[in-house]
């Protein structure tokens, strides 16, 4: 027998001591203890050290801050081929990047279920959004679709990796590169897609667009990294961002550039330093802790992952699940996956529930030029999706195990008694 056939015989039984229990939304007794799980981004005292070595250096800015560059430096060696520079965010990154392309059409193609920060710099940079449905296999952007929406009016596509996963589309790739239109891949949610993870080989892109926020993998605080072998695309960053200082510190005022200002923040880079030297490590118990939570709850019914935990290259920022309300017994819709996620919350588990809405309606300059009708996957998914947000280091197997106990708890009491519990949760 293997390690996740032993610990799953032990979740069995150890589950079955909660198989009479209240469940802990009606006010039985937690499986998960107060305390037990330690939230991203698990601050140590090295981050503190970090951010005094920036007071201790007297300079809290500049774009070439030995701090910034050596970072820029470091994560550029760690993907193992693309120029990288640091900029204020994720979300600037991307508005930088569309900004650069944007003399190649006027449109940007991309998926529905996807970030407001993702898809905004599209209108900012003066573009329209082409919205497409997602594959339900992917919980990315269809590229059959996509493709479809190719044509010489799209400048872009935009190719968001949601949770972790590496969208790869090759076929889409392909379509755009036959019809000179860019590909921005929005990595913010999967710095792994920045190594060689298309058959030893990297992405097939122009950009990718990072990000360094605290919720991210870099933990780190407000800031982003344009990702690109295009050295035109660097220099065009300090071409649209820099008004008052050169690369090399010299004081300067430029009249060409637009004064975006996105500057990265040298407090934040210094953790996101530290970060990059344990990368490899920290992805690896993300991956570990989610194939095993998944090995310890697959058998249940009516849930699935988004996509596979076991691919050893997703960057897992958390286990992305959703639900299938009519296993379930219960209709169509978010009912199921509402009383599942109140019920894993109260047993200590941290569920969280993601947009519920496609991206278009959370953006009031768009919102009515489009219908969540027309997008069945995205609405689908949106419905029945959440996912478990603690599964990064130092959180481990044990506390997986947990997780996975009070997932059986909860349904043990939905086998037992169907969707009218969850009328209880909430009347309750």
């Amino acid at each position: 027998m293997n390690g996740f056939g032993a610990l799953r015989l032990i979740t069995r039984n150890t589950t079955g001591a909660f198989s009479g229990e209240k469940l802990a939304v009606f006010g039985g007794k937690p499986v998960v203890p107060q305390g037990r799980v330690t939230p991203w981004p698990a601050a140590e005292n090295k981050h503190l050290h970090a951010l005094q070595g920036v007071v201790d250096g007297g300079r809290y800015h500049r774009v070439n801050h030995p701090i910034v560059s050596d970072l820029e430096q470091d994560l550029a060696s760690w993907t193992g081929k693309w120029q990288v520079r640091a900029v204020g965010s994720g979300t600037a990154a991307i508005h930088i990047e569309l900004d650069y392309v944007k003399e190649r059409g006027e449109q940007v193609v991309t998926a529905a279920l996807n970030w407001p920060g993702a898809v905004g710099p599209i209108k900012i940079s003066g573009l329209e959004p082409v919205f497409v449905d997602v594959d339900m296999n992917l919980a990315g952007i269809d590229q059959r679709a996509a493709a479809e929406k190719f044509g010489p009016n799209v400048a872009a596509v935009l190719v968001t990796h949601l949770f972790g996963n590496n969208v790869l589309v090759p076929d889409a790739r392909s379509a755009a590169r036959a019809q000179g239109i860019a590909v921005i891949d929005d990595i913010c949610q999967s710095i792994g897609a920045a190594k060689a993870i298309v058959g030893g080989a990297h992405l097939d892109a122009d950009a990718l667009a990072l990000s360094g926020n605290g919720a991210k993998h870099l933990g780190a605080g407000e800031l982003g990294f344009v990702i690109t072998e295009d050295a035109n695309l660097i220099a065009h960053v300090d071409r649209v961002s820099l008004s008052s200082s050169s690369r090399s510190g010299a004081r300067i005022f430029s009249p060409y550039s637009q004064g975006y200002n996105y500057r990265p923040n040298v407090f934040s880079s210094s953790i996101a330093k530290l970060r990059v030297t344990e990368m490899d490590t920290q992805l690896q118990i993300r991956r570990d802790n989610c194939k095993l939570l998944w090995e310890l709850i697959g058998e249940l019914v009516g849930i699935s992952p988004l996509f596979n935990p076991s691919d050893c290259d997703h960057s897992m920022l958390n286990f992305p699940l959703r639900i299938e309300p009519e296993a379930l017994g219960f209709a169509p819709g978010p009912a199921a996956r509402d009383f599942v996620v109140r019920s894993l919350q109260a047993e200590g588990v941290p569920i969280c529930v993601w947009l519920t809405k496609p991206v278009f309606e959370y953006l009031p300059d768009i919102c009515d030029n489009w219908k969540a009708a027309d997008f069945p996957n995205t609405v689908k998914l949106l419905d029945t999706m959440f996912y478990v947000s603690e599964i990064a280091p130092p959180n481990n197997g044990e506390l997986m195990e947990l997780y996975a106990e009070a997932f059986h708890k909860v349904w043990n009491a939905l086998h037992k008694q169907g969707p009218k519990i969850a009328a209880g949760a909430i009347s309750g």
